[in-house]
């Protein structure tokens, strides 16, 4: 697959919140900090990176990941397809994210399985060390695709959207929040603003997402899924109600996670499997390689 296509796939699936099922740590309901770009702001607005909102959660919080982690190697391997018995298969994606002393992201790379790098996209912050841009790089550190973060003068993030290597705009996904400012609504929208997917968030305990119901671009239910979390706040199984074939028989995946975790509290194998009459089949394992500093 050419970079251009892999890079499509993969921001589609990135705006999408499932990259390649890399990291779960999306479906915790931890989205109400205050992301800023450098918008117009009241006159009483914050002006000094000290100043943040006490609900302000870094980038490297956001990904789930606690202490002062440096950086995370990523491993998907596909499990060899014995029933409880969840061997290491085939490498799927090598995803490696690098962080600062502040929790800022600094990069994150896309690797071959040669440890090669296929893309990368490195971060800038402003002056609250909030990300305002991301810029998507090729091996030869060329840009080919830019992620801008918009916000209002409240710093409340509102709208994402990518261009391509030419400046044209190829999707936006803009935000909605709940009364306790989470995200309840994200619409995920094509070059022309047209709504092509909606998602819904309905929160349940310590503010993790309970469900997520998915609407396509004409208003039709098309999936809705239902999640529980252990005592990390990690989701151990994931429902999914797919309505695509039939809106009246949807039909059911149940998919449960295990994990170890290192003395960090920060989980470093994830077994995925898929239940099927009662009998789990391991799908996938995700390996991650934390360095603090």
């Amino acid at each position: 697959m050419k970079i251009k296509q892999f890079l499509s796939v993969v921001l589609f699936l990135g705006l999408t919140g499932v990259v390649a099922a890399q990291n779960n740590d999306n479906l915790r309901g931890r989205i109400n900090d205050r992301p800023n770009q450098a918008v117009p702001r009241r006159a009483d607005a914050p002006t000094k990176v000290d100043q943040r909102m006490p609900d302000q959660l870094s980038d490297c919080q956001r990904d789930g990941l606690h202490g002062e982690v440096h950086d995370v190697l990523s491993v998907m391997y596909e499990a060899d397809g014995r029933a409880n018995d969840a061997g290491r298969g085939s490498i799927m994606e090598r995803l490696k994210t690098v962080y600062n002393q502040k929790g800022q992201r600094r990069s994150q790379s896309y690797l071959s399985n040669e440890e090669d790098m296929i893309f990368r996209t490195r971060y800038k912050h402003d002056d609250f060390g909030l990300v305002t841009l991301e810029h998507i790089l090729d091996p030869e550190e060329n840009v080919i695709g830019r992620t801008y973060y918009l916000y209002d003068a409240d710093l409340v993030l509102t709208e994402v959207y990518v261009e391509d290597e030419e400046r044209q705009i190829e999707s936006r996904v803009l935000y909605k929040y709940d009364a306790q400012g989470r995200v309840s609504q994200l619409s995920y929208n094509d070059h022309a603003n047209n709504v092509f997917r909606r998602e819904m968030y309905i929160y349940g305990e310590n503010d993790n997402i309970f469900k997520t119901v998915v609407f396509n671009g004409k208003g039709d239910k098309v999936q809705e899924i239902r999640y529980e979390y252990d005592e990390h706040n990690e989701p151990v199984s994931s429902t999914l109600y797919d309505y695509y074939e039939d809106p009246n028989e949807p039909e059911l995946t149940i998919t449960l996670y295990e994990y170890r975790y290192d003395e960090e509290g920060n989980w470093v194998t994830r077994y995925e499997y898929v239940l099927d009459n009662d009998k789990k089949i391991p799908t996938y394992i995700v390996e991650r390689d934390i360095r603090y500093f």
